[in-house]
């Protein structure tokens, strides 16, 4: 079994997958990924309480920026819920409708 990269976000698969798999591979050469229900995401989600486009992650020189897109359920972030953007490291968590997001170090 290869190294998982760290630093990067790792998340369940959609329902009736196997459990857990990196989001390295969409982030590997982009600065940002859009994270939602809808087909046109970087990352799709199976989760009712999402919304179609609900959150962007960017790279940032101190982690990751995490900004709600105006998702009808909220972006939260180590339980909080975000009203702007927010920097995330290492150790941290976020959470899409019912999927939890986890930053590896």
């Amino acid at each position: 079994m290869a190294n998982k990269p760290s630093g990067l976000p790792k998340a369940p698969k959609p329902a009736g997958s196997d459990p857990g798999y990196p989001l390295a591979a969409s982030l590997e050469g982009r600065k940002s990924i859009v994270i939602g229900r809808g087909a046109e995401c970087d990352v799709v989600i199976k989760d009712p309480k999402a919304s179609r486009r609900h959150c962007q992650l960017t790279r940032a020189e101190a982690g990751f920026i995490l900004e709600d897109l105006k998702s009808r359920n909220g972006t939260s972030v180590n339980g909080e819920r975000i009203q702007s953007p927010v920097t995330i490291k290492a150790n941290q968590a976020f959470k899409v409708g019912d999927t939890v997001f986890y930053i590896a170090p």
